[in-house]
């Protein structure tokens, strides 16, 4: 049996005056709507007909042609708005407050504001529909960095204030080069790294999973002058590994003194531990600060290269990671790129 044609009756006119606003409308979504009101007229398409050709789910469209039996087009063109999508949170003062709340760090999520708005000022509004307000007074959603509940802020900005003074303090003969390093490693494995990838909107991302627990470490050592970089392979961490790696900074240039900024990981040796290569001089940074480390945005770049892969074994991924750091050994500017402008300064003052 052939299916039932979709039929809305009209009169010529009528249709006259639909095409015409169908070329003046500015707004698509009106448009799309006219246009399948238009199809409809001629009685020559079905249901899902009408669906095919507007790219729009059955029920969509028998909604809006049952709008226009009731109504006509200025029904079909009604649009619901999301209960308190625009319509602002509150007044000005409350909303300088959600300004204000959120430059403070006070709340996380929208879930948080909703409940703040609900406590504070008795306003009740769903989480979701305060996404707008949010953009309003300029918040966005970003990722957070992970900072650990152990940091000490204030001791952080001391070391960044005073890595002069400390370099300094050092005492460094003057009749040789100096050479300032800021190094540190990550493991890097077999067990897949999962990350944000690019995908075509709509399109599911299935990424195969390896679940071999095998790792090998990286070293890394940027001198924040020149840019050098140095790196080694290991297959594990240690005193004795770390020294094996501070004897490598020294080998590179044997007639420079070599600073080492670097975490307090228990497996570095500390400042003056037996040891340690001639020529080397240690300078830990404050415990749980790896952000003003530039190694570690060394590391975050390295991973957008491994991640989202499987490895047959360690070769292959040492391979990846040699492709990974490759620019950054051969292309000092590329490693000098990491180093903060404080951090650089303060250096190139010392040497």
């Amino acid at each position: 049996m052939a299916k039932k044609r979709t039929k809305i009756t009209m009169a010529a006119e009528d249709v006259v005056r639909l095409k015409e606003r169908i070329r003046s409308s500015t707004d698509l979504r009106d448009k799309e709507r006219l246009q399948v009101v238009l199809w409809a007229t001629s009685g020559q398409h079905t249901l899902e007909d009408l669906a095919e050709l507007a790219g729009r789910a059955r029920s969509t469209i028998q909604i809006w042609l049952d709008h226009f039996n009731a109504g006509g087009l200025d029904k079909v063109l009604e649009r619901d708005t999301p209960p308190g999508s625009t319509s602002p949170v509150a007044g000005t003062k409350v909303q300088d407050e959600l300004k204000a709340g959120l430059q403070a760090g006070k709340w996380r999520t929208a879930a948080q504001v909703a409940a703040w708005l609900k406590e504070a000022h008795g306003i009740e509004r769903a989480a979701k529909s305060l996404y707008y307000w949010l953009g309003k007074v300029g918040g966005a959603l970003r990722v957070p960095r992970p900072c650990h509940v152990k940091q000490d802020p204030a001791a952080t900005a001391a070391f960044r204030a005073g890595l002069e003074q400390k370099l300094e303090e050092l005492n460094l003969p003057k009749d040789r080069p100096v050479r300032i390093w800021v190094a540190d490693e990550s493991r890097f494995g077999l067990h897949t790294q999962s990350r944000r990838c690019w995908a075509l909107r709509g399109q599911r991302v299935v990424l195969p999973r390896e679940q071999r627990y095998e790792w090998e470490y990286v070293y890394g050592a940027v001198e924040v002058v020149s840019g050098l970089a140095q790196f080694q392979y290991l297959p594990s961490v240690s005193l004795e590994l770390s020294c094996g790696f501070l004897q490598q900074i020294a080998d590179s240039d044997a007639k420079a003194e070599h600073v080492v900024i670097w975490d307090q990981a228990g497996f570095h040796p500390r400042p003056k531990a037996a040891g340690l290569p001639e020529r080397m001089h240690l300078l830990p940074l404050p415990p749980y600060s790896p952000e003003i480390n530039p190694v570690e945005g060394l590391w975050d770049q390295t991973q957008d290269v491994t991640s989202n892969r499987h490895f047959a074994d360690l070769d292959q991924l040492e391979e990846a990671l040699t492709t990974a750091l490759r620019p950054f050994w051969e292309t000092p500017a590329k490693a000098l790129s990491l180093v903060r402008h404080w951090l650089h300064s303060q250096a190139n003052a010392t040497v």
